[in-house]
């Protein structure tokens, strides 16, 4: 074997450790919950799994029920969800709250809560695949608080009288996850990220990012117009459930001893 061959293996070898390091750390969208595709696979892994049939539109795909790449709502990269409307929202306010506070929801938070506010299905895309069969369930639930017998609320069925907490169906207890447009008792978004001028006590972000917004080394970041978003602490495309340093799902960084939360906060 020429020394050339030997380093091509030794380069492609050190490539591939690095990708399944990457993958390995930040673990993968498919099979988690933001796969809808695959969603009633985690239960019993068939399926159907325990619901019995359908309850949103299957489009055999993962990363369509939020991105297209034709054709896509120029709000967010490529996408494809049908967006709420910025009405009706009532926002998080403090005594304390030195920041302007936004009227509703912008940016990429709009986009998450487009499942999460309970007002659009889950399954209500702008363009379907066009390239292979699909289902048709004719049921389209949306993550909503009302969840007496009959309705399209996913609470129907992922609640604590029905799911984890009672009842005979053993669907997970889900609310803590049903937003609804009333997000007083939410973390604050949308809003611009406290300056030192403005309140002192706010750790400051130094890595700028392209987009506007500014980063701290372990993920946390801001977005377009320094503001502070449901992504700035959620990374949507990574659940990594089994990572060693404990961090729960779709956070950016462990809160092991609040750590997440005083990446931003003094106190």
């Amino acid at each position: 074997m020429t020394l050339k061959k030997i380093h091509v293996l030794v380069l492609l070898a050190g490539l591939t450790i690095l990708f399944l390091s990457v993958s390995a750390k930040g673990g993968s969208i498919i099979r988690s919950r933001h796969d809808l595709s695959a969603l009633n696979w985690r239960g019993y892994q068939n399926e159907t799994g325990p619901m019995q049939g359908g309850t949103f539109n299957d489009y055999r795909e993962a990363c369509v029920y939020c991105h297209t790449p034709h054709n896509a709502s120029s709000f967010a990269p490529l996408w494809n969800r049908t967006l709420p409307t910025e009405r009706g929202y009532q926002m998080y306010s403090s005594p304390n709250f030195d920041s302007v506070l936004p009227r509703s929801p912008d940016g990429i938070s709009l986009a998450c809560l487009s499942c999460h506010d309970g007002s659009v299905a889950i399954d209500s895309v702008l363009r379907p695949p066009k390239f292979h069969d699909i289902v048709e369930t004719g049921a389209n639930h949306r993550m909503t608080l009302e969840g007496e017998p009959g309705s399209d609320a996913c609470s129907k069925c992922h609640n604590r009288v029905e799911g984890a907490y009672g009842g005979l169906s053993g669907a997970h207890d889900a609310t803590v996850r049903y937003f609804t447009k009333d997000l007083r008792d939410d973390h604050a978004f949308s809003m611009r990220y406290p300056s030192l001028d403005i309140d002192p006590q706010f750790n400051q972000p130094t890595i700028m990012k392209a987009d506007g917004g500014r980063m701290f080394a372990n993920g946390v970041q801001t977005f377009e117009g320094d503001k502070v978003q449901c992504a700035s602490c959620h990374d949507i495309h990574s659940p990594d459930e089994k990572n060693l340093e404990g961090r729960d799902p779709f956070l950016r960084a462990s809160n092991r001893g609040s750590a997440l939360c005083l990446t931003c906060h003094q106190k």
